[in-house]
This record gives structure tokens, C-alpha cells and sequence, in this order.
């Protein structure tokens, strides 16, 4: 799987984990899971600060500059080049040691712990979801 899929599911693994379930022991693993991804997204944000700190315009605290819409002040063109192809790489980089789980409809306390949809689409290169 691709750091990636760990940007994209890491909100709603949050969700899923504040869930109700059946089984302690499917708690406990759905627990690790959690653990696994948060450290890969920790090393994701600190990866993507240093480009930030390399290619973005700062103020005079120091502080990176946004435009008004939200998006980052790079310094020149050649800067956001090296920035969008810095953090493209980042995002397609390969995470290994992390293990896929398996999930069913038993496995919840209630249905309305279940996931929703785009919930499962986004946790889908972590968990099994199986009828």
C-alpha cells in the first residue's frame, strides 16, 4: 500500500476505532492498525513540513506564508516544481509492516456502528470487509 492510502483513510480509521465491537479481540487489532497508521502519518507530516521549510516563502517570524486561498507561497516557479514533485514521491511511497485486517457486520455491537460507504472505500487497503 501507498502512504496514500494511509492519508485517506486515517480520518475514518479514527472513526471506526471510536466504534463499539463485539469481539476485544477485533478491538485490539483494529487498536494496532490505528497505531500503524498514525506513525506513518506522523512520518508523512514530518517529511512534508521539511519540504515546506525548503520551498515555501516565510515571513519574518519565520513562519511559512499562505495565499488567501489556502495554498502555500512557494518561492518561484522551479520551488514549486521540486515541491509538488517532492510531496507527488512522498505520497507513492510503498509502507510495508502494516496488516490488513478483516471485518463483518457481527463484528459491531450495532448496525449504527457500522461504516458508512466512503468510509469503507477509504479503509479498503486495510481492512477486509467481508458480509
Amino acid at each position: 500500500m501507498k502512504l496514500n492510502d494511509i492519508l485517506a483513510a486515517r480520518e475514518p480509521l479514527k472513526r471506526l476505532s471510536e466504534k463499539r465491537f463485539a469481539s476485544y479481540k477485533k478491538m485490539r487489532e483494529l487498536v494496532k492498525l490505528r497505531k500503524a497508521v498514525e506513525q506513518e502519518f506522523d512520518f508523512y507530516y514530518a517529511e512534508e513540513k521539511k519540504a515546506v521549510s525548503n520551498y515555501a516563502e516565510h515571513d519574518e517570524n519565520g513562519a511559512p506564508i499562505f495565499l488567501d486561498d489556502g495554498r502555500l507561497r512557494l518561492k518561484d516557479y522551479a520551488s514549486k516544481q521540486a515541491f509538488e514533485k517532492e510531496i507527488a514521491t512522498l505520497r507513492d511511497t510503498e509502507v510495508d509492516g502494516i496488516e490488513r485486517i478483516t471485518l463483518s457486520e457481527a463484528d459491531f455491537r450495532t448496525s449504527e456502528d457500522l461504516p458508512t460507504p466512503d468510509e469503507m472505500i477509504a479503509l479498503e487497503a486495510f481492512i477486509d470487509f467481508e458480509d
